[in-house]
């Protein structure tokens, strides 16, 4: 099968969720047989770099413009596709805002998938116009693309609601189980079991200000290590960092071996999020067998089961069960166990490709129908 991959930033997966789906069910598709293009952005590296585990990569040069980028990359991905690519069996993109090149996609006769994430119009970080836009994205997504793909079974229910929508398949985001991982983490000073780590973006839904202000109630020596950053809105990361004690570590991105040390070292895996799809920070902390405290929101309890800890949203709540983990080694081994046996059943990314598989199988013979 010929597929088009766009909507996220590149492969190998140097950023998010998206590019990390794409990186792990795109590598499996071509070790399948399968005939891979993923559109990138940014700028075009060395012609030797064009090609990534047997997948081809296409750079288009587009004017940047930071909050539009996923907009105008989708729409040149779009064009792109209708002029200069004849020969596609499916093409799929990543993001609701990129339904604006999926369009083009379906005028020029393609069958579109599409990948959703969570109710992004409700993020903290976005302005009444944004949010319009966001709307709009969505409920044109469920009307142009031949199937949507949700990650969660809540996000799911609630787009069907809301659009009307009966277009919506479920297939679970994966994740890696984690083994032997390098000892780069000591070069922060930091000691096995003896840290706490959050993974994400520094955005206000989060919850990273909860976070701090938690952890300096909880009077431990034990570090925290905040992994990520979000150069769109610094004055909410300077805000951060005004806030946090001395014990706190922000180092920014990390990715690969470095990331994947940091994480399996840590005693527990943090968040105080208020939003989410399915959280890929929270499945690979499973992956890779740390125990994990995170908000008792609807996606976090679809995503973690009985597997991970929760707290009800407050702060008292939060620092009673961040105590609890801080002193108790048993309860820490328990819930390690528990999200990495839940990651191994419900998270394989083998079993994830499959169903993409499967999806764009059924796109591409009810299309095939139709004609």
């Amino acid at each position: 099968m010929r597929i088009v991959i766009g909507g996220v930033r590149g492969i190998p997966a140097h950023y998010g969720g998206y590019e990390t789906s794409v990186d792990e069910i795109g590598r499996r598709m071509q070790k399948l047989g399968h005939e891979l293009t993923v559109y990138c952005r940014g700028k075009q590296p060395e012609h030797s770099q064009l090609e990534y585990g047997g997948i081809k990569l296409v750079y288009l040069k587009i004017v940047p413009f930071n909050r539009l980028e996923t907009i105008i990359h989708s729409i040149a991905v779009g064009l792109h596709i209708a002029f200069c690519r004849r020969k596609v069996d499916v093409v799929h993109m990543y993001n609701a805002a990129s339904v604006f090149g999926g369009l083009i996609v379906r005028i020029a006769g393609k069958p579109l998938i599409m990948t959703v994430d969570g109710v992004d119009w409700d993020r903290e970080a976005w302005g009444w116009i944004a949010r319009v836009v966001l709307k709009i994205s969505y409920w044109l997504a469920v009307r142009v693309a031949n199937t949507i793909v949700c990650d969660s079974r809540t996000v799911k229910a609630i787009f069907e609601k809301r659009f009307h929508a009966n277009n919506i398949i479920f297939i679970p985001y994966g994740a890696k189980c984690i083994g032997n991982v390098s000892g780069s983490y000591h070069k922060y000073g930091l000691i096995k079991q003896h840290y706490f780590i959050f993974v994400g973006r520094l955005v206000p839904e989060k919850g990273v200000d909860i976070l701090l202000e938690a952890y300096a109630m909880l009077a431990t020596n034990m570090p925290l290590v905040i992994v990520g950053d979000n150069e769109l809105h610094a004055e909410y990361v300077a805000m951060l960092h005004r806030k946090a004690g001395m014990n706190v570590r922000f180092l920014g991105y990390r990715y690969g071996e470095e990331y994947e040390s940091l994480l399996c070292n840590a005693r527990a895996y943090v968040t105080a999020s208020k939003l989410e799809g399915t959280s890929p920070s929270l499945l690979a902390a499973m992956g890779a067998h740390v125990c994990c405290l995170v908000r008792a929101i609807p996606e976090n309890m679809e995503t973690g089961g009985d597997s991970v800890l929760y707290f009800d949203g407050g702060i008292e709540d939060l620092v009673n069960k961040w105590r609890m983990i801080s002193e108790d080694t048993e309860i820490i081994k328990e819930y390690a166990s528990k999200g990495y046996e839940r990651v191994v059943s419900h998270f394989d990314w083998d079993a994830v490709t499959t169903q993409y598989l499967k999806a764009y199988n059924d796109i591409v013979g009810g299309v095939s129908e139709e004609t």
